[in-house]
């Protein structure tokens, strides 16, 4: 009966703990009360936080899935290219893309130098796809700096979207 007890309470505590909110397929959601997007199942690429509540570093993929979720995107999509300019035989490549949406090839990356080739990445999914390109640099250090100027600065240039993501914050440019 002492172990029957036990089972019981255990069991009762996990269901206490869970709730339901459609999760997907990295076993994330949005609690729709705070805004937050948290995950389960273990899945650990969410970024850091600080006591605030603000993210202070996180990984390329949690910022991607936050950003596909706002916009109502996908992430992480691949499309096959031909590369063989003779026209004989077809020579398959592929290429993966961080976020699409409707409108949208977005390539993103976090504020470092490895990011500088994203509006390349974005331009060039946009002509496998007919999409618009754009891009989206994901602050992890509370400050706009070097890398986010210069990205910034050749979208505007080239009439590129921009999107600025810093904490909790979604800039568009």
């Amino acid at each position: 009966m002492k172990y029957l007890a036990i089972i019981f309470c255990l069991l009762m505590s996990s269901k206490a703990l869970s709730h339901g909110g459609g999760l997907d397929k990295k076993g994330c959601h949005n609690n729709r009360s705070t805004g937050d997007y948290h995950c389960h199942r273990g899945y650990s690429s969410q970024g850091k936080t600080s006591k605030s509540g603000k993210i202070v570093i996180g990984n390329e993929d949690y910022f991607n899935l936050r950003l596909a979720n706002y916009l109502g995107g996908k992430t992480e999509v691949t499309y096959n290219y031909d590369y063989n300019i003779n026209g004989k035989s077809p020579r398959i490549a592929s290429i993966r893309i961080d976020i699409v949406t409707d409108q949208y090839v977005i390539e993103g990356g976090l504020d470092k130098r490895s990011s500088l080739d994203s509006i390349q990445q974005a331009v060039f999914a946009s002509t496998l796809t007919g999409k618009k390109p754009a891009v989206a640099i994901y602050d992890t250090n509370g400050s706009w700096g070097k890398y986010e100027h210069r990205i910034y600065s050749t979208a505007k240039e080239l009439g590129i979207k921009f999107f600025w993501v810093s904490g909790d914050q979604v800039h568009e440019k």
